[in-house]
């Protein structure tokens, strides 16, 4: 589970569950992290979501599908 999508997608559903700080420190990680092709789709949905832009929804789309995870994971583990 990519730790970065993750908080986007908590970012997303209620933009004040994550602060700037948060944001700012998961766009930095991931920008370590994208090393391989399919951590640059996370690290600009981080980006996005630093930015506060509203496509930061449409990385999130394209890191499902380039990497095939069930976003359904996501989602229950964002219940939690």
């Amino acid at each position: 589970m990519n730790k970065h999508i993750l908080m986007v997608m908590q970012w997303l559903n209620n933009k004040d569950s994550v602060s700037q700080y948060e944001l700012e420190k998961n766009k930095s990680e991931a920008c370590s992290a994208a090393t391989d092709a399919n951590l640059v789709a996370a690290y600009n949905a981080a980006a996005a979501a630093t930015d506060y832009v509203a496509y930061a929804g449409s990385w999130v789309d394209k890191y499902f599908k380039e990497t095939s995870e069930d976003r359904n994971e996501y989602l229950k583990e964002l219940e939690k």
